[in-house]
């Protein structure tokens, strides 16, 4: 018996042995989960992300991004002019944000279920740091300044 005949090939083994081949419906790259898959509903994938709605609405609220990313583009224009109801406006779509209210379309944000507890966690973080470096008092000497 020769040694090639003692190894079988790997075009022997069956596929579903093979280790390294992706199970059905599984991803095999990160890049690829976010693709539609054949027979996923093409309207589910093109829904907006709530990570990138929660992000918007903490870090550009003021200017009513949050609103123009979900197709609310005349409330994100009001929300612009008025920046952001002088930060009131901001703060409330913030929480609404958070609590799963802002819907694209009809649908639910995508990612909501998966990703709120992380939201909430990072945005209580993000309100003790700012307490805590004072950064109400910064704003309102950088503005004091500029009027």
């Amino acid at each position: 018996m020769t040694a090639t005949s003692e190894i079988p090939a790997l075009s022997d083994a069956p596929a579903s042995h093979n280790p390294a081949a992706p199970s059905p419906g599984v991803p095999a790259s990160p890049l690829e989960s976010l693709a539609p898959l054949d027979g996923q509903d093409t309207k589910a994938a093109a829904n907006r992300s709530f990570v990138v709605t929660w992000l918007l609405s903490m870090l550009f609220g003021v200017l009513g991004l949050d609103r123009f990313y979900t197709g609310r583009y005349f409330t994100g224009a009001l929300k612009l002019l008025s920046l952001g109801g002088l930060g009131v406006w901001w703060i409330i779509d913030l929480g609404i944000v958070l609590a799963g209210g802002l819907r694209y379309g009809r649908d639910p944000l995508r990612g909501y279920a998966q990703d709120k507890e992380i939201a909430w966690i990072a945005t209580g973080f993000t309100l003790i740091v700012a307490y805590s470096l004072q950064v109400d008092e910064m704003v309102t000497t950088l503005l004091s300044g500029l009027f």
